[in-house]
């Protein structure tokens, strides 16, 4: 506070804290001159577009000296329809930098699906004691092994999903992966499964794990990121919201217990791996049958609800189809995603030879890193003419001024 009242040249926030600080008047915008907004279409499916709205109304467009605001708006899925509507809604004839074109898988990363059948594989009829707490869906349901009910086979795919995780985990000897999960609440389930068969704090045990979310504190969050950057832990568990801005280079497996229903979710989770030139296999898990999930409509958005029933009859569920979401996600790549067996066997011959996940493509002769360059060129390029352009017409302007003056 005693450097906010001093007077600062940045000021960076999350929306929730900026909001309050705006609306207490701790935080006066009046001065402000550049408004940068990261992540936007994170922001934007989070709900925060009238806060961004109400921030850019509160900063003046044009200063006493006749300079104009100044917004730049990042985004890893920069065609997202509602970024372009925000540009429109907001920006002066923005100018659009584009380092990657249209959403695509990077050379780096891997990515295969492996389909969760509860019909064909029935293992999670007799898992005994140790087995992963479910999210309660069918707590009040008469879910009995056998039964061909879509109450019973959504059961067993959430039986079913952490044991392939387990699986796959040790298939590929993964030391170090982010797991993603729908919700908070499959988020803490899986840590617990994790800790339960053999995990831990400490790198040693084979699930070490910690998880990362909204709801645990913000101390905690820090600690657990920190340990997993750190390599102190194998596993972080966590959501797509909670992993918005995290930037780990070398991690070599992503794996989604839940496949995502956005397709740029899906974009963003297996693109923390293969990133700084580095190969990374992304897994998703894939029912093929529909999951009955918690969809929380309610006032307390899940906090106490037990409301089983579906959304469209009052509650706070909903049928999970992720064949559907599977499909859409190819149809937006333009691509057929590889498909494993429950072994997890990826074929060498998939792609191209024998691979280390999480080392260098090219690493002993270089061609990755120099392919990359050359793929980037161009937008290097474009960047560099723009630059002299905005430095020219800078004293261009400042030249008239003093004349006028």
């Amino acid at each position: 506070m005693r450097a906010l009242q001093e007077g600062v040249d940045i000021v960076t926030g999350t929306p929730g804290r900026l909001d309050d600080f705006i609306s207490t008047g701790k935080l006066d915008l009046s001065g402000v001159r550049f408004l940068v907004l990261d992540e936007a279409d994170g922001l934007l499916s989070s709900g925060y577009g009238n806060l961004i709205t109400k921030i850019y109304n509160q900063i003046p467009k044009v200063t006493p000296e006749g300079a104009r605001l100044q917004m730049i708006v990042c985004s890893a899925t920069l065609h997202n329809v509602e970024v372009k509507k925000l540009a429109n809604k907001l920006m002066h004839f923005p100018t659009w930098v584009d380092l990657k074109g249209l959403d695509s898988v990077p050379e780096t990363v891997h990515h295969v699906v492996c389909h969760v059948n509860p019909v064909t594989d029935t293992a999670w009829y007799n898992l005994g004691r140790i087995r992963v707490e479910t999210d309660g869906v069918h707590a009040g349901d008469n879910v009995k092994p056998g039964s061909r009910s879509a109450e019973c086979l959504s059961e067993g795919v959430k039986l079913l999903k952490a044991e392939y995780l387990v699986r796959a985990i040790r298939k590929h000897k993964m030391d170090q992966a982010i797991v993603f999960c729908r919700t908070k609440l499959d988020c803490d389930n899986i840590e617990r499964y994790l800790m339960k068969i053999g995990g831990g704090s400490k790198m040693v045990n084979e699930f070490s794990c910690v998880c990362l979310h909204s709801d645990r504190r913000p101390q905690e969050r820090k600690d657990n990121l920190l340990a997993f950057k750190n390599g102190e832990v194998r596993f972080l568990v966590c959501t797509d919201v909670a992993a918005r801005g995290i930037d780990i280079t070398g991690v070599p497996f992503v794996v989604n217990v839940t496949l995502s229903d956005d397709k740029q979710n899906y974009i963003h989770r297996i693109g923390r791996v293969g990133r700084a030139a580095r190969m990374g296999l992304a897994i998703s898990i894939v029912a093929t049958v529909k999951e009955k999930v918690w969809y929380h409509k309610c006032p307390s958005r899940g906090k106490s609800c037990h409301n089983t029933d579906l959304l469209e009859n009052g509650g706070c569920t909903i049928w999970y189809d992720e064949r559907q979401y599977l499909s859409d996600i190819e149809e937006h790549l333009g691509v057929t995603i590889p498909q494993v067996d429950n072994s997890f066997d990826v074929p060498v011959n998939e792609f191209d030879g024998k691979i280390t996940y999480g080392e260098r493509r090219g690493k002993s002769t270089g061609t990755g890193f120099q392919y990359h360059t050359a793929q980037l060129a161009p937008s290097r390029d474009q960047l560099m003419k723009m630059e002299k352009l905005a430095q020219s017409n800078f004293l261009r302007l400042q030249t008239t001024q003093t004349w006028f003056s």
